[in-house]
């Protein structure tokens, strides 16, 4: 069988990068068409925030962590002793920052290189060292993935990539289980709590909407930096017990269940997962409408709202009306299905055999 590395910079992380990693390589090691390994720069943490499919070898070059830029160099010999000796067919970078190790030492190897983007193409655009690895990466990886249409486009337009190169969304999956979970009057959020996920449009946007929704609570999931921030801001304005900070969630699925509206808050995504998920759990969405993925997602006045980023006060009108219209929440939640398909599992680990198997003739 071909060997298939997931190339992570830390694999036990509990963001949605690694989520969606996870899922594909435990889906292609069960077809058993491929023989399927993970490599991190460094593992943090003994066990995986997400459960890996056991037949998948799980290796690392390291246990601290390496910041970005020099500290890469004394990774290189490392990364191409592994390749060789692994003789790893196709090597996938799970984060296109991770180009600038795996394409110089790829040389004199039989290895074959898929740069995947996780973010937004104009995201990317933002710091000088990931424009330059994007560039890179999008002249020489021997395959380029995309998660949306419209960083595929830039792809095509700015970086005059038009040969081996592939949108492939991320999939929406959503558990069934017997559990009935009673609805509550929760809005959910989930996230990273980072600049990057609108910390700071979150708290605004829940501070207007509990003012006027006094018998509803926003539940938060997820943990980051900015939580001591958010946290003082709780107190201050007196959100305590209202906007409720739950930390990292292991299993979301009855968090999705009990709420009745999702909200992304983000200034960048490539494509949301939680935005998935809300949608196969039949949640109407609310998302600023920034320039890559919820518009691919979302079917604004359907089955959710895009709002202009980043009004907080339109936002906040968006989701107070949808808590107390019912009737429009319930066809909202009925429409939320729509589009669902193109996110389907299946679908997208052929659109992934598709491309690997361009690479192992």
């Amino acid at each position: 069988m071909k060997k298939i590395c997931f190339f992570s910079g830390d694999i036990t992380r509990e963001g949605g990068t690694e989520s969606v990693a996870v899922m594909i390589a435990n889906g292609l090691a069960a077809q058993g068409k491929y023989e399927i390994l993970i490599l991190s720069l460094v593992e943090q943490k003994k066990d995986p925030f997400f459960a890996i499919d056991p037949r998948i070898k799980r290796y690392h070059l390291g246990e601290k962590w390496i910041q970005p830029g020099a500290g890469y160099l004394k990774v290189l010999p490392k990364l191409k002793r592994f390749l060789k000796e692994q003789k790893i067919d196709v090597l996938v970078d799970i984060d296109i920052v991770l180009d600038i190790l795996s394409l110089p030492v790829r040389g004199g190897s039989r290895t074959k290189v898929i740069s995947w983007g996780h973010f937004s193409y104009y995201y990317e655009q933002k710091s000088l060292y990931r424009r330059i690895i994007l560039k890179i990466g999008a002249s020489r990886a021997d395959y380029c993935v995309t998660l949306n249409r419209e960083n595929q486009s830039c792809y095509e337009r700015y970086q005059h990539r038009s040969r081996a190169i592939k949108t492939i969304y991320n999939p929406a999956v959503c558990e069934k289980r017997e559990k009935n979970v009673p609805k509550g009057n929760y809005i959910f959020w989930v996230g990273r709590l980072i600049e990057r996920k609108g910390v700071d449009y979150l708290a605004d946007t829940a501070k207007r909407v509990l003012t006027e929704l006094p018998e509803w609570k926003w539940l938060v999931a997820g943990d980051g930096e900015e939580r001591e921030w958010l946290e003082t801001y709780i107190l201050e304005h007196g959100l305590q017990d209202r906007l409720v900070l739950l930390g990292n969630v292991s299993d979301l699925w009855e968090y999705y269940e009990m709420a009745r509206i999702h909200v992304l808050t983000s200034r960048w995504e490539g494509l949301p997962m939680c935005q998935l998920e809300a949608k196969s759990h039949g949640l109407p969405c609310v998302s600023f409408d920034i320039s890559t993925g919820p518009g691919e997602i979302i079917r604004d006045g359907v089955n959710g709202y895009l709002i202009k980023p980043f009004d907080c006060g339109e936002m906040a009108e968006k989701i107070v009306k949808l808590a107390k219209e019912e009737p429009l929440r319930k066809q909202f939640s009925q429409n939320a299905s729509l589009d669902l398909e193109k996110f389907d599992l299946q679908t997208i680990l052929n659109s992934w055999n598709e491309v690997i198997d361009s690479l192992c003739v």
